[in-house]
C-alpha cells in the first residue's frame, strides 16, 4: 500500500468472500466518519447493524462498486466483507 492507497495488484487479489462473488468491481475508499464506520448486515429489503467489526475514521479500506443498495455498499477490512453506510466514505 502505497501512500495509504491500496495498489491495482492488491485489489486484483481481493476476490471472493460473501458478497462479491468470484470477481467484484473493487475500490479503495477512506473512512471519513467522526465516529468510525460499524458493519451492517441486509435483512429482507433493509440493514441492521450487525457490529461483526468497525472500521475507525482515516482507515482506507476496500469497497465493492459493483454491490451498492441505498446508501450501502460492501467493504472488505480485517479479511471480512459486510455492508457499510457509504455516507461515511470517501472513495479515491
Amino acid at each position: 500500500m502505497e501512500n495509504k492507497k491500496i495498489s491495482e495488484e492488491q485489489l486484483e487479489q481481493v476476490t471472493g468472500g460473501l458478497y462479491g462473488g468470484g470477481a467484484g468491481q473493487w475500490g479503495s475508499a477512506m473512512v471519513k466518519a467522526a465516529g468510525g464506520l460499524c458493519s451492517y448486515s441486509q435483512s429482507g429489503g433493509s440493514f441492521v447493524r450487525s457490529n461483526q467489526f468497525m472500521i475507525p475514521a482515516g482507515e482506507y479500506i476496500t469497497v465493492d462498486l459493483g454491490r451498492r443498495s441505498g446508501n450501502y455498499i460492501v467493504a472488505f477490512y480485517n479479511d471480512q466483507e459486510a455492508w457499510v453506510d457509504s455516507r461515511g466514505l470517501e472513495l479515491i
